[in-house]
């Protein structure tokens, strides 16, 4: 008797306005006020674009990708507003921290971006919204209680759905789009809203008097075909019905890291004995996705929360937890002798860690059995 099936119900995570919102946490004093994360060109202290903001500067104007110069103009009348340079290297650590704390939450994890994820909770909640909503909801907490950080979470019988229920809802938003609600739920929705159809594709629709997600569901087929191509314009209408047969899909792990906080901060390298454990966790990571690594790196957070590293291309893979420690103690060593005089209070380290990377597969040792004496 074949078993029954199980309805799909995926969960969405998106890390509310990630990057500001690590300064935020990086520095309390500055929450509520408006924040625009940077990238500046060099050429000019105002030169730039905007990265991303907080939802106090959204509310005012300031967009990703505008000019710095102009974000400053929009905000000129808000003394208390905090202009931040991008620090790629500290959000992503944030990011494999909150990502290693949800996967194994799910049944199966697929990380979207350094700020988003899809969770397969088909199995875990045995089908039921209902169960997926406790899942996201313990998502949420741990994420709060971890991390300082709000998420917004949607649930859908889909990765769309997913995606949608959490777009309609910023921020620290949970959304449930039941299976059966997707076209009430897409219906009257503009164009723009739906995944995937930007402003050229927007234009299109709109030249074939389309403006809603609702009307697109509604659309000729062969229309579609004849202005998107045979495989772009179903899909398009398949999107607006809420249909997506896409799997929740691991992909290749880049690195893995630990980082930990010490109970003093450090002058000197004294802490040797707090890398064992970090290095025995790796590499029985490795040993679990049948990996070895290549490059071995250290993470060095100042009190000021800086994040400092150093890197160590090894000669041949390893997998080894003895050579991953002594490796990171060299470069920690070195690390402290390049920085100068310790009495000179730099650098003075609050959180340390190692990441290995430059991954190499390894076969699953095989089982032996009674043939193989054979």
């Amino acid at each position: 008797m074949a078993s029954p099936v199980i309805p799909r119900v995926i969960i969405g995570v998106d890390l509310d306005y990630f990057y500001a919102q690590c300064e935020e946490v990086r520095n309390p004093s500055i929450r509520g006020k408006p924040v625009v994360i940077c990238v500046y060109s060099g050429r000019t202290e105002e030169s730039g674009a905007v990265s991303t903001s907080n939802y106090p500067a959204r509310k005012l104007g300031v967009k990703s990708g505008i000019p710095i110069i102009l974000a400053k103009r929009i905000l000129a009348n808000y003394p208390e507003s905090v202009f931040l340079p991008i620090d790629l290297d500290y959000y992503r650590i944030v990011s494999d921290r909150i990502m290693e704390m949800i996967r194994p939450i799910g049944d199966k994890f697929e990380q979207a971006s350094v700020d988003e994820a899809y969770l397969d909770v088909s199995l875990k909640s045995h089908g039921s919204f209902d169960g997926a909503l406790d899942i996201a909801s313990r998502i949420k907490q741990e994420i709060l209680a971890n991390e300082k950080m709000t998420c917004s979470v949607g649930i859908g019988q889909n990765k769309l759905m997913a995606k949608m229920a959490v777009d309609s809802k910023k921020p620290n938003g949970l959304t449930v789009i039941p299976p059966g609600q997707e076209s009430l739920f897409l219906s009257q929705l503009p164009l723009g809203r739906l995944y995937g159809i930007g402003p050229k594709t927007e234009d299109k629709l709109r030249s074939i008097g389309i403006s809603t997600i609702g009307e697109l569901a509604l659309a000729d087929r062969e229309n579609l075909s004849d202005l998107f191509g045979k495989k772009q314009g179903p899909m398009l209408k398949e999107m607006a019905n809420g249909v997506d047969e896409s799997l929740v899909v691991e992909r290749p792990i880049e690195q893995m890291s630990r980082i930990v906080t010490l109970k003093h901060d450090a002058l000197i390298y004294d802490f040797s004995e707090v890398l064992k454990p970090i290095s025995i966790d790796l590499a029985e990571k490795l040993a679990s996705s049948h990996l070895m690594c290549k490059s071995v790196s250290i993470i060095a957070i100042t009190s000021d929360l800086k994040i400092r590293s150093r890197s160590k291309s090894l000669g041949e893979a390893t997998k080894s937890a003895d050579q991953i420690y002594t490796v990171a103690g060299e470069l920690f060593s070195s690390f402290f002798k390049v920085q100068g005089d310790p009495k000179q209070n730099e650098p003075r380290l609050r959180r340390v860690g190692i990441k290995i990377s430059d991954f190499v597969s390894v076969p699953p040792a095989k089982t032996e059995t009674l043939e193989d004496f054979i």
